[in-house]
């Protein structure tokens, strides 16, 4: 059960990276919840502007773009998109 478990989490992570290097148009390959923002090239004002789009299109929910400016890490993004 816990292995089905963490195989449920692990494709959400992978969906949701896979959402946000959609929103940045590149590549999903390599990018993990560890990767630095900063080395993505997409990542920039306007991804900020899309990915606070997307939360609220998505979710429902309306996140300040200096919360997405502050997040350093993917993961951070994600916490952001899935609180």
């Amino acid at each position: 059960m816990t292995d089905q478990i963490e195989t449920q989490g692990t494709a959400q992570v992978a969906d949701q990276i896979a959402v946000l290097c959609d929103i940045l148009d590149m590549d999903s390959t390599g990018i993990t919840t560890d990767t630095v923002l900063s080395s993505l090239e997409g990542w920039d004002s306007m991804a900020i502007v899309m990915l606070s789009y997307h939360i609220f299109d998505q979710y429902q929910r309306r996140v300040a773009a200096a919360d997405i400016r502050n997040c350093t890490t993917v993961q951070q993004v994600l916490d952001l998109m899935h609180p």
